[in-house]
């Protein structure tokens, strides 16, 4: 299984970066694809966009679910289109009511089991976030340099050493990303800009793509702070733009 996380906000009309390389980790234009709106509110309109963006970029086969249910994520007919799926792509929204609906349903396990069949999962925001095992849900901004301040939840697991954070440095998320590695030192935070992503491959290793920068935080050092914050010298902090390849 090759994971993609987005950071959100792809283009989807102009150069389309990010979603072309999706394609390109599986078949190109060739690739069946098989997006799942779940987590977003206006399924309409996001089914819409993406339907729009990938016959822009040639894609001939490109399915559409909006599941409601842990029921509808059971559904026999469903299983066989993501069992013929070379690429699942998971939209924006919400990334808790994305695992409150999905995680341990046939559709997740039936993801997990084809992890060794080429499959491509990619996830844009809410889409993204759920990737991980611990998955951010939430926390204001102000409160980011407080410990327990950000909350969590569980995702799909798809990525079980990894927190992805989104529309990273766009909302000044690197506090957040701070604050949930210093919960979880044995983990490694990776923040994704807008437009943006990585390409997360079995061996461990991750290629950047896309128009920002994508921040690696990992725990250095014992740590320094009192009982309620935290102090960034407790962290590696690398940065990474398009191009750019990284080993976990």
């Amino acid at each position: 299984m090759t994971l993609i996380a987005i950071g959100g906000a792809e283009d989807k009309q102009n150069k389309v970066e990010v979603l072309r390389a999706v394609l390109d980790a599986a078949k190109g234009t060739a690739s069946r694809i098989h997006v799942i709106t779940t987590a977003t509110n206006y399924p309409d309109e996001v089914a819409e966009t993406y339907r729009n963006a990938f016959d822009r970029l040639g894609v001939k086969e490109c399915r559409i679910s909006h599941i409601e249910t842990p029921a509808e994520a059971a559904d026999k007919t469903l299983l066989r289109e993501i069992d013929h799926a070379d690429i699942v792509f998971f939209s924006g929204g919400d990334q808790s009511k994305l695992a409150r609906i999905l995680k341990d349903t046939p559709l997740i396990e039936k993801l997990k089991e084809r992890r060794d069949e080429g499959l491509i999962i990619a996830g844009t925001s809410a889409g993204a976030a759920v990737m991980s095992a611990c998955m951010v849900t939430g926390g204001a901004p102000e409160d980011a340099a407080r410990k327990g301040a950000i909350t969590t939840g569980d995702g799909f697991g798809f990525a079980e050493d990894i927190i992805f954070d989104t529309h990273f440095m766009n909302r000044g998320r690197l506090p957040r990303l701070f604050n949930l590695i210093a919960a979880a030192p044995a983990k490694t935070g990776i923040g994704l800009d807008e437009d943006t992503a990585v390409i997360l491959h079995k061996d461990g290793q991750i290629d950047v793509i896309g128009s920002g920068s994508v921040t690696i935080v990992t725990k250095a050092s014992a740590p320094t702070s009192t009982d309620e914050t935290f102090d960034a010298a407790e962290f590696h902090v690398k940065t990474l733009q398009r191009g750019a390849k990284h080993s976990l």
